[in-house]
């Protein structure tokens, strides 16, 4: 087939659907132009309008008369048909140009919106009818587009620019939606000629060569099949492709289970925020919270609870701020909220108290009731820091404050914090190093029989000495110890330390107490190890005591009660430390293991002239004797207390009246020299 031969019939396939859409097209030119006319009806446009409707619908047919000649006799040359076709195309464009440029003289500005949608409305449909011959849709879309143009550039309105710059990026994305259809459709006309050429060329040497000819047949639709599956494989990877990328572009700043903005997205926020309030000369805050009982409630009622408050926290919080504020999760059960535009500091600390009113409010999820609080710190911009990273730190140093303080409350920033917070990380530092380095030691105080004078027992206590800052407070480091999570491997080393202490002094009738921590609780392996410990040194269990605070009874009494009948189990006692101080019931300390109470001194002080206290303590006294519980009075330190104590019946003295914690290698002596109660 020689190229002239193949150019023409591509030509003919390309203008082909070209004259079949015309049917389509030129009544909807019709439908538009009565559209039109009806909508200027009575209008000063009216007599106008009938004449270019008229003029539409003439056009239009003798465009659809010229394709339908065409598709059914062809007796002209194919050039002819498409130089007419396009050429009425022109007009009816023209047409619809004259009827766009129509409305620049019109005052209805509802009217003029109509004719110039429906003129938008033309543009793109025309696209799918026209762009299989670009010039036709070219002719046809052009006059429409000066005229539009023409008309939002010398509109009175004061988006006039706005609108005409608008038309211009719709009239190139036509143009090139346009562009891009007429070349696909060129491209698979190409690729139809060219395999007809190659079949063509095939058939010629099927003839000669006969005996191959089913072969080749086979060869051909197996490739065939072969392509189309592999472009339908391809354009499903193309699809999970895009989906993928849309999912990780999401998931890199948003946080998966809120939906809400993460850390990447909230620093960009927060940028944001700093440049208007600079810019505007006003306020900006960070308010840096973290939920308070939340590890209990994920501990206790399990991850997928957890998961729900977290998604329910978000919720209440939207329901709280302005459109313009920002709320993000910063993770586990932090969040993060920018206030902008801010005149003052109390416009913050009233968000802040919204806040935790909200979060106070119980939660119902699942049949469990819940509640929480809600810690928050505020840092504000400009006086604490001019970069998003130095607000968000310190928000976070003062939100620590505001959870060290008792939680559920909020706390501003001031410089003084970086300085206790970076004491506080240079001692969690040595404190990981403090255990290898064998800074740790044991102390133990004396409990002394209130009757006989005997000791009894003692109280364990862990002391730090440290090779930097020396003798470090328990008050200091024991929280550190809890939080860096530490306290479970200095857990284990204390009752490794007592019962070897035990161990070696076989006097049977001494108890030796440990202080157990409330994240303890949550370790079941604990009570093996100590089961392990006990039976390793030979030690009678009864000789260790172990001294639980009354927080752990309420804040998950199942939990607790499970915990400490497991360790009663292995015959060790159990005393309540701190007893008087919190809110246990009788209901509690009937139902749990509690060998002895021990009653705080904050209680006993002053005793001896406060008839209340004596009142409290008198009950305390009677109700543990009559639950068949041992006593023990701590922090003992005048002759007047103890003198109350003893008219009272306690059983147990613990305090700085008879002795300060020893050091392990003072125990001995002070077991054969004690003296007895009365001559203390």
């Amino acid at each position: 087939m020689s190229k002239n031969s193949s150019n023409n019939i591509l030509l003919e396939k390309q203008v082909e659907p070209l004259f079949k859409a015309t049917m389509s097209g030129g009544l909807a030119n019709i439908f538009c132009a009565g559209l039109v006319l009806l909508f200027l009806n009575n209008s000063p446009q009216e007599s106008n309008a009938i004449i270019l409707s008229i003029s539409i619908i003439l056009l239009s047919v003798i465009r659809i008369f010229i394709a339908k000649h065409y598709l059914k006799y062809g007796t002209l040359k194919l050039e002819n048909y498409i130089h007419l076709h396009v050429f009425f195309t022109f007009l009816i464009g023209v047409v619809w140009g004259v009827f766009a440029y129509m409305q620049l003289y019109f005052d209805d500005e509802s009217l003029r919106s109509l004719v110039i949608l429906i003129n938008f409305g033309l543009i793109a449909a025309s696209i799918a009818t026209l762009s299989t011959w670009m010039f036709a849709y070219l002719a046809y879309m052009i006059p429409q587009s000066i005229a539009i143009f023409y008309v939002f550039v010398n509109i009175d309105s004061e988006y006039h620019l706005q609108m005409a710059g608008a038309f211009c990026i719709f009239t190139g994305i036509m143009i090139d939606t346009s562009i891009r259809f007429n070349r696909r459709l060129i491209t698979e006309l190409q690729l139809i000629a060219d395999l007809n050429n190659e079949i063509e060329i095939r058939e010629k040497v099927q003839d000669e060569l006969v005996q191959s000819k089913q072969g080749l047949e086979i060869k051909i639709n197996e490739r065939t099949k072969e392509l189309v599956d592999a472009n339908a494989h391809l354009e499903k990877v193309i699809d999970k492709k895009e989906e993928a990328e849309k999912s990780l572009q999401y998931l890199a700043y948003h946080d998966e289970l809120t939906g809400l903005p993460n850390k990447n997205l909230l620093v960009d926020r927060i940028d944001q925020s700093i440049r208007t309030s600079s810019r505007e000369s006003q306020k900006m805050a960070i308010l840096f919270l973290d939920l308070d009982r939340f590890k209990n409630i994920n501990d206790s009622l399990g991850h997928n609870i957890g998961d729900i408050l977290i998604q329910e926290v978000s919720s209440r919080l939207h329901g709280i701020l302005r459109s313009v504020d920002t709320v993000s999760r910063n993770g586990g059960d932090e969040f993060v909220v920018v206030l902008e535009r801010l005149k003052n500091s109390n416009e913050a600390v009233y968000v802040a108290k919204k806040i935790i009113d909200c979060l106070t409010d119980s939660f119902d999820i699942h049949s469990h009731k819940i509640h929480i609080g809600a810690s928050i710190g505020i840092s504000i911009y400009p006086t604490d820091g001019a970069a998003p990273l130095i607000l968000l730190r310190n928000a976070d140093t003062a939100m620590y404050r505001a959870k060290q303080a008792g939680g559920n409350q909020l706390q501003f920033y001031d410089k003084s914090m970086s300085n206790q917070l970076r004491d506080r990380l240079e001692l969690e530092s040595e404190l990981h190093t403090a255990l290898e380095n064998n800074e740790f030691y044991m102390v133990y105080q004396p409990q002394i029989n209130c009757s006989t004078g005997e000791t009894t027992g003692f109280e364990s206590l862990i002391r730090w000495n440290n090779s930097q800052y020396g003798e470090i407070n328990p008050e200091r480091f024991v929280p550190l110890l809890e939080e860096t999570g530490l306290i479970y491997s200095v857990g284990e080393w204390v009752v490794t330390e007592v019962i070897e202490f035990v161990r070696q002094h076989h006097d049977s009738d001494v108890t030796y107490a440990i202080n157990l921590s409330v994240l303890q609780f949550n370790n079941y392996q604990f009570i093996e190890f100590v089961k392990n410990e006990i039976e390793k040194s030979g030690i009678n269990p009864s000789q260790i005591e172990f001294e639980i605070t009354e927080s752990l009874l309420i804040n998950d009494f199942d939990k607790t009660k499970n915990f400490l009948n497991e360790l009663h189990s292995l015959g060790c006692a159990i005393a309540l430390d701190d007893f008087g101080t919190g809110y246990t019931s009788m209901n509690y300390l009937a139902r749990l293991p509690i060998d002895v109470i021990k009653i705080d001194k904050s209680l006993v002080r002053n005793i001896n002239t406060n008839k209340n206290l004596k009142s409290i303590v008198t009950a305390i006294v009677t109700m543990s004797k009559s639950l068949g519980m041992r006593n023990i009075f701590e922090g003992i330190e005048t002759k007047e207390e103890l003198s109350v104590v003893q008219a009272l019946k306690g059983n147990i003295i613990q305090g700085y009246i008879f002795s300060k914690p020893l050091l392990a290698k003072d125990v001995d002596l002070w077991l054969t020299t004690t003296q007895d109660v009365g001559q203390a």
